[in-house]
């Protein structure tokens, strides 16, 4: 998976005051019934509410970077 694919990807977001981790609600179910099971207070959140860039060094030693593909006015530069 490419970076801009990983962050093409629904999230999730885990917060420890409150207590409350928040799913898009495009998440994996299956996931999210496991977290469930495992007691965690899960909420629900829309898509693209939280923004992300992503960067990694391929084999090559290079890196790949992008910006957030999820929102219009989410740009992101490479220098």
């Amino acid at each position: 998976m490419t970076t801009a694919q990983a962050l093409a990807q629904p999230r999730f977001h885990d917060q420890l005051i409150p207590n409350v981790i928040s799913f898009e609600t495009t998440y994996n179910n299956a996931t999210v019934a496991d977290m469930k099971a495992r007691g965690h207070n899960v909420t629900w959140v829309a898509p693209g509410q939280s923004t992300a860039q992503g960067l990694r060094m391929l084999p090559n030693g290079t890196f790949e970077a992008a910006g957030e593909p999820r929102q219009l006015n989410s740009k992101g530069a490479v220098i």
